[in-house]
């Protein structure tokens, strides 16, 4: 897979809006899969346990029937869930860079919140 997005770095970006996030609603940790890992590869909150990160996930909740989860996939896209009154909606945007991913994830974050 190519390696478009620095998971890191999105993550670095990401956790300075936690804060402000957290304000609205309950933000669950960042998780990590492996691009090494063995078949099926398992989802971790251990960032140290994860050798070449291949996704970067984290779900936020306003209540049990409004939710949020993304995946950033470092190949350059996001899977998104959003919940809201029971009704899902499918997103998947794609981006070339950390600054297109970060500016997707936050954005959906700002309509989820709003």
């Amino acid at each position: 897979m190519d390696h478009l997005i620095d998971l890191d770095e999105l993550a670095a970006r990401l956790a300075t809006m936690v804060p402000q996030w957290r304000r609205t609603a309950t933000v669950g940790p960042f998780t990590w899969r492996d691009e090494n890992a063995a078949w099926p590869q398992p989802i971790t909150e251990d960032r140290a346990a994860v050798e070449v990160p291949e996704s970067l996930g984290v779900r936020l909740s306003l209540d049990p029937d409004d939710e949020a989860e993304f995946c950033v996939w470092t190949g350059g896209w996001a899977d998104i869930v959003l919940v809201m009154d029971g009704e899902a909606l499918d997103l998947c945007p794609e981006f070339h860079d950390v600054d297109g991913a970060y500016a997707a994830v936050v954005r959906t974050v700002e309509d989820f919140l709003a």
